[in-house]
């Protein structure tokens, strides 16, 4: 069995005296995705931001592709194909759809023009408003937008924090719509999400948080049926 993309090892994370995140430690193999549930103030994000270098995590590690990269800057993550959508999408509203996606491929020059309409292909409601402010994009589209700017950064990991927070259940299936579509074009997905249900349906594996550490942890189908997990977390249909 070759060795997982990501590994993170008793990873512990505090803001001040608060201890957010207590020796979590899972992985996400090459090509599959990973689901990240529980309820808010988990622990969740804690964990992601961690992973994207936008933490500095107070004990643990994070090894990407093999490598120790625990103590790297985000930027310096980025270029190596490891890329994040953060809580909230964090589109710049008053800059055009084409100047987000222009941001999201700062770093690969050479292939960002070839990325960006590869983006405008796969979701033409961007390509229809490019020169529009990111701000005239509703919540769903929005959301597309941050998902696009990732992709142009052509990752190898995307970490995607809460992407259906907020939307109609309409678009919220769109959202895992693609995100299905990236798992399947090789990319490696690690995903927050509190709808664990919609999110462990969709994974290979989920880990579930509970107040900063991991509670449980399988298979996706096998978490969405533990009677555990149901009654903690997922209630009844």
């Amino acid at each position: 069995m070759s060795d997982p993309l990501l590994s993170v090892q008793g990873l512990c994370v505090s803001y001040g005296r608060v201890q957010a995140v207590r020796d979590v430690s899972f992985e996400a193999a090459q090509g599959s995705l990973v689901a990240l549930v529980g309820a808010n103030g988990a622990g969740k994000t804690s964990v992601l931001n961690a992973v994207a270098g936008l933490l500095r995590p107070r004990q643990g590690k994070v090894v990407f592709d093999g490598t120790d990269v625990t103590r790297w800057p985000a930027h310096r993550l980025v270029d190596a194909g490891l890329v994040q959508v953060p809580e909230g999408r964090e589109v710049l509203a008053t800059m055009t759809i084409q100047e987000n996606l222009q941001l999201g491929g700062w770093h690969r020059r050479s292939t960002a023009d070839a990325s960006i309409d590869e983006m405008y292909e796969r979701f033409p409601v961007l390509a229809e408003r490019r020169d529009l402010p990111a701000g005239a994009l509703s919540g769903g589209e929005q959301q597309m937008l941050a998902i696009a700017r990732a992709l142009v950064a052509q990752p190898r990991l995307l970490l995607l924090d809460e992407p259906s927070m907020g939307l109609a259940p309409r678009v919220v299936d769109e959202v895992f719509r693609v995100i299905e579509e990236i798992r399947q074009s090789g990319t490696t997905v690690v995903l927050v999400e509190q709808n664990a249900r919609r999110a462990l349906r969709a994974a290979d594996v989920g880990y579930v948080l509970e107040t900063g550490s991991l509670a449980h942890s399988g298979p996706g189908h096998e978490l969405l049926t533990d009677e555990r997990v149901i009654a903690a977390y997922l209630g009844i249909d």
